[in-house]
């Protein structure tokens, strides 16, 4: 690993493979860590043999080669991008309750938003201004109630969710269905700086370099909607990747709260019929609040980072440790450079934050916070 700078170039390139999440979970248990496959799968590992589509072993070969890892580690360190697999404590609990989880999740910013109350908005991108307006109007109130919003970072309502929830006290999170590299749409990137900028998180189960193709939407939302207790529609059509994401959420078990929308209008076609077939009628944010009984408990309200360290009893460089780490698990030589020790202090630094319990040690020389 000491020829890259990040450790997560064979998160990258096992995820290249676009193995299905089944098969690549059961891969990962095996080995343990996507370096430990790429070993393997070096050595020509008969059960990676057996185990992978001949399509599979093709993208990983094709993909081994220095030029490959060197490009994947380029785009890794440029946009602060990182990797948790399914194994590991950072990964959301709900997620792992749906029937086809992702192995390996790529992501920027604070994964201490996976903490609080999440509440995914889903919507049309060609919304109309009426649904724009509802669905920021509503994400501002819950935010400032405690609640973060999960949503597309798309065009439309996905917009309205996040901005909305920026203008409250909460952070957002929005799942891409491309690589962290790239925002789509290109018109989104003010949006994608506020919401890192705001203490906030984006994921996604695509290596960098992967582009926006239409397929991965509608795989994408099934993250979307099993990160969150609930899913909220704002205004959809009957044919629509808006109702995709209904179908995820139901069969994941989640509630689907409908906005009723303008009766006699085209938008609005989708989540008419929704109501008609049990989803929950709503129209503001107490009634949401109120099903989900998050009126009863306020401690979620403000920014959810109740499960990060209180820093004023930290020295300078137990400080620097724990900012590096807030965002999920580094390595040894990663943690060096992420939080500017040399490496003798950090190792006496590390020592004293796993005796007070606040960082613990995994396999491989890393190290995270204990949440």
């Amino acid at each position: 690993m000491s020829q890259f700078s990040t450790a997560f170039v064979y998160h990258a390139w096992l995820s290249s493979a676009m193995i299905s999440p089944v098969r690549l979970s059961l891969i990962l248990e095996k080995y343990g860590n996507p370096e430990a496959v790429f070993s393997a799968f070096s050595k020509r590992d008969q059960y990676l043999a057996e185990t992978l589509e001949p399509v599979e072993r093709q993208r990983l070969s094709t993909n081994s080669g220095s030029s490959f890892l060197l490009r994947m580690d380029t785009l890794l360190s440029q946009y602060s991008i990182r990797a948790f697999t399914r194994a590991e404590d950072i990964y959301p609990s709900l997620l792992k309750e749906i029937p086809d989880p992702p192995a390996i999740l790529f992501y920027q910013g604070n994964t201490s938003c996976l903490c609080g109350r999440l509440l995914s908005i889903v919507g049309s991108r060609s919304a109309s201004y009426n649904g724009q307006k509802a669905t920021r109007n509503l994400a501002r109130e819950l935010s400032n109630h405690g609640v973060t919003i999960v949503s597309g970072l798309a065009g439309g309502i996905d917009s309205a969710a996040h901005w909305g929830c920026l203008e409250g006290k909460s952070p957002t999170i929005a799942v891409t269905g491309c690589g962290l590299d790239c925002v789509y749409p290109a018109g989104n990137l003010k949006l994608r700086d506020e919401l890192l900028a705001k203490g906030g998180l984006i994921l996604s189960e695509f290596a960098p370099g992967e582009k926006p193709i239409g397929w991965h939407f509608p795989v994408r939302n099934r993250i979307l909607t099993g990160l969150s207790v609930a899913l909220v529609l704002m205004e959809a059509q009957i044919r629509s990747g808006s109702m995709t994401s209904v179908r995820h959420a139901l069969d994941q078990g989640r509630d689907v709260f409908v906005y009723p929308g303008d009766p006699d209008s085209v938008h609005f076609e989708g989540n008419h019929q929704l109501l008609r077939e049990g989803g929950i009628y709503f129209t503001t944010a107490q009634d949401i609040l109120e099903d989900l009984r998050w009126l009863d408990n306020p401690s979620g309200i403000g920014q959810n980072n109740d499960c990060a360290p209180d820093s004023s009893s930290f020295s300078k460089d137990e400080l620097a440790v724990v900012t590096a780490l807030r965002p999920g698990p580094l390595g040894f030589e990663a943690l060096t450079a992420a939080a500017g020790l040399d490496p003798v202090t950090l190792l006496s630094t590390l020592t004293m934050l796993q005796i007070r319990g606040t960082i613990e040690a995994l396999p491989g020389k890393a190290y995270q916070l204990n949440r």
